[in-house]
């Protein structure tokens, strides 16, 4: 019953594979539509040229990335990785988006461990003006500002949830939700189409660890993640992380109308809680 199958990553255990990317059944975006040549009527619409995957994290059905071997982790990540180098290279993409939906209220239409990844030919909103700040960060300071901010945030020690050789973990200063984190490369690199393989492998268990602690502080609530990130390599303003949003707090009117978040948490506290949580 599945659809076109893009890749498999091979297992040594029946039935074969760790992960599969196949093409999604209902695509957001399509590359039928072609690459637009031009926005159309003032830029108030384009074709809905793109890709959209699903990557099936595990061919066990009750598998959960806080609780998968590190064979089955690392085979997840890499595959991250591949859709996310390889998608970013095709013609007319601006954007590629890797995410995961976890439970209902986060949005997760399938039981089956899986994540997402979509390929646009314009810049989301949302990463377009983060590139925006980083990039007036570059020109006024000469330093990549989330370098700037992880500095910062380790000499603080508030905010901080772990630190590995190649990762930090934090709760962002004006975290949106409660125990929001980001994970976030020491190194810097623009593009998550950069990591390098070992730094991969150690992503998987930040990863893990991560989830598990937010499982001990909240239990097994929805949540979002995604990978942040430009498509090319090589930019000195940019530098991506992976977010995480937990869904346990729902956004009201105000939130509606402003576009503002009001979190009713606060984000050391939530650092303290999930820093001493067993990972």
């Amino acid at each position: 019953m599945l659809p076109t199958i893009i890749e498999e990553s091979a297992g040594d255990a029946p039935p074969g594979w760790l992960t599969r990317v196949v093409t999604n059944k209902y695509p957001a975006l399509s590359p039928d539509d072609g690459p637009p040549a031009a926005m159309e009527q003032a830029g108030l619409r384009m074709s809905g040229y793109g890709f959209h995957e699903v990557i099936i994290e595990t061919a066990r059905h009750d598998g959960d990335l806080s609780t998968l071997d590190a064979p089955g982790l690392d085979a997840i990540v890499h595959t991250y990785h591949r859709r996310f180098a390889d998608l970013a290279g095709r013609t007319g993409i601006r954007a590629v988006v890797v995410f995961r939906n976890h439970g209902r209220r986060g949005g997760a239409s399938l039981t089956h461990p899986h994540a997402q990844a979509i390929a646009t030919a314009l810049m989301p909103p949302r990463l377009a003006d983060v590139v925006e700040r980083a990039h007036a960060y570059h020109a006024r300071n000469g330093q990549c500002l989330m370098c700037a901010e992880l500095a910062l945030e380790l000499s603080l020690a508030r905010r901080i949830v772990e630190v590995s050789k190649d990762f930090v973990v934090l709760v962002p200063y004006a975290a949106a939700a409660p125990c929001e984190m980001w994970i976030v490369p020491r190194r810097h690199q623009a593009s998550f189409a950069e990591a390098h393989d070992g730094e991969l492998v150690e992503l998987a268990r930040v990863l893990q660890r991560t989830l598990r602690r937010l499982n001990t502080v909240i239990g097994d609530a929805p949540y979002n993640f995604a990978i942040e990130s430009v498509a090319t390599p090589g930019a000195d303003s940019q530098h991506w992380r992976l977010c995480i949003m937990p869904r346990i707090a729902e956004p009201g009117g105000f939130e509606l109308g402003s576009g503002l978040a009001i979190n009713p948490s606060s984000p050391e506290d939530d650092a303290e809680a999930l820093r001493l949580a067993p990972a």
